[in-house]
Formats: C-alpha cells, structure tokens, sequence
C-alpha cells in the first residue's frame, strides 16, 4: 500500500475525518495525518496480538474492525486477501475513508460475527477477533460461528479479570448495564459491554467450540490467545456459484 500524498485530497480527508464526532483508532494514513482516535494500537496491542510478521497468501478475517488498523497491518504484512466486518455503520464510514487515504484494496462490510458462513465469507487461514467477545449477549456462539469459516489460525483477545482465589475457576462477570470505557480524560459509559472473562474461562470456551492447540500469548494488552483450526487447510472465498442471489 502507498498512502496518496498530501495535497488537495489530503485536504479533503483532513476535512472529512475533522467530521467524524467520533475516532476510535489512531491510524497513520500519511506523513502529518493521523485519525485522532483515543486508542493507539501501534503501540498499545500490536506488539502483543501475535499477527505473523509474514502473512503473504493469507486470506484474512477482521472482526469488528472499527476503522481497520489491524486490517490494513495485515495488508501490508502480505495478506492476499483482507476482509473485515464491523456492526457499525459508522465504523465502516471511517473505515472507508481510511481505505480511501491508503490506497487499500480491503473490503469492509457491514456484518456481525454472528453472520459468519462459509456460503457467503468462505474460510479464512487467519481470523483476528479483537476486542469483541465481552460486547456479545452470546459468545460462545460467536466463537462458534467462526470456527465454522477458521481453517487456519484464530487471534483472539479480550478484556478480562483475573482473582487469585479462583484459582483454575473459569468465571465471567456479567455486566447488565455496561462499564465506563474511553480514555481516562474522555470517560464514557458503554452499555454494549456484558460479559469480562477470566483466562481459564476463554482457554475453557474455545476449548469446547472445537479449537485446538490454544495457546496463551499475553496478559499485557488485555488477554490474547492463539487457537488453531483440528484440521488446517489453505482459506478459500465462497463458490461464486452457491452465493445468495446466484
């Protein structure tokens, strides 16, 4: 990828980001032009989130990939093929306007985890699952929608707790109301957030999906594990002949 330089459209971007009442990635989209979001990923979890630092002819999932960081990280490692989805309508507006600045051939769509098949998205050799779990009513059925379209590797990270006393206890707390969330200058109250994990609960539920090899990578950014799929094979995009609509 080659960002567009700075000019008349880098004015216009300038124009349409300042538009946005809301950033949550900071993303460098060129020289002098970063999205003013409140979390830096750069520096906060991609050192800790485990992308291959070579992922040439990988077809790639992002979910929930808000304005794409973590998308377009996997485009320039070498990704053939990057799609990403997000439940918000607004996170792909940004996420189009970033796309636009870096010159990306990703695909954003409007989707939840929930809809993952492999009629219409195909399975994929990485899948990123980053920072969605505890914002779902069901998690387990979302790890096992993606089980389902996973032939290669899962990236997962979550919010969680930990508590000494419970030992090898996996335990979730459930939050009906939401949690305070932003930066500490910038507090908000997210009512999407529900459940927060324990270590031992997320190894336990990809456990019973079906994941196997699950590795433990960093409690430093969150909680992150690596899981892979029982049987490994390359991603492939859906038959164009079985699609909806074909």
């Amino acid at each position: 990828m080659k960002p567009v330089e700075l000019s008349t459209v880098g004015d216009w971007l300038r124009a349409e980001i300042e538009k946005q009442p809301y950033w949550f990635q900071q993303i460098e989209l060129a020289p002098g032009l970063v999205t003013p979001g409140w979390s830096k990923p750069k520096v906060e979890k991609l050192p800790y989130f485990g992308l291959p630092d070579d992922m040439n002819n990988m077809r790639v999932l992002d979910i929930g990939c808000s304005e794409g960081f973590f998308s377009f990280e996997a485009e320039r490692r070498g990704a053939k093929e990057v799609i990403a989805i997000d439940s918000s309508p607004d996170s792909i507006n940004r996420f189009n306007l970033c796309r636009t600045a870096l010159n990306s051939k990703v695909n954003a769509y409007l989707a939840t985890v929930y809809d993952l098949n492999t009629r219409v998205f195909g399975t994929f050799d990485l899948v990123m699952f980053f920072g969605v779990l505890y914002h779902l009513r069901h998690p387990l059925l979302a790890l096992q929608k993606i089980y389902d379209v996973l032939s290669g590797a899962l990236l997962f990270q979550s919010a969680h707790f930990e508590d000494a006393s419970l030992d090898a206890i996996a335990m979730a707390k459930f939050y009906p109301f939401g949690i305070a969330s932003g930066s500490a200058d910038k507090q908000l109250h997210d009512c999407s957030v529900f459940w927060i994990p324990n270590a031992t609960c997320v190894r336990d539920m990809l456990h019973h999906v079906g994941f196997c090899n699950i590795e433990m990578l960093s409690k430093k950014a969150g909680i992150v594990f690596r899981a892979e799929a029982p049987q490994r094979s390359s991603g492939t995009p859906p038959d164009q002949s079985k699609v909806p609509g074909a």
